[in-house]
Order: structure tokens, then sequence, then C-alpha cells
């Protein structure tokens, strides 16, 4: 197992993370028009996409390198 392909599970985990986060911040009735939440799942929401734009930057980086 390269350490590209790790690199590439923890940034996957990350986003996956991330995304549930924001998911159980917009749905659990418990905390149902606190602001705190709207806010930390909106900010989760950005984390996501900015380590999808680091995944595809990664991925660019790497293309050119030998990694043996």
């Amino acid at each position: 197992m390269s350490l590209k392909f790790v690199h590439q599970i923890i940034i996957f985990a990350g986003i996956a993370i991330s995304l549930i986060f924001a998911a159980w911040c917009f749905t659990d009735p418990s905390v149902s028009g606190d602001t705190r939440f709207l806010v930390a799942g909106i900010a989760s929401i950005f984390a996501a996409l900015a380590l999808v734009a680091y995944e595809i930057y990664f991925l660019k980086k790497t293309r050119r390198l030998i990694l043996g």
C-alpha cells in the first residue's frame, strides 16, 4: 500500500466525516432552530468542498511523480 493511496483514503474519510456531520447538524431534531448548529453544518460543507479541491490538486500534482 503506497503512501499516495493512504493519503487518498484519509482525504476521502475526511470528506465523508464532514458531510455526515453536516447532515447531522441539519437533521437532528433536538437542535432544531439553533443557529450554532446551522453555522457548524455550513462550515462542515465548506470543509468538505475544500478537501475535494485539495484531493484534485493532490492527484494532479502526484500524476507527474514516479512513485514506485
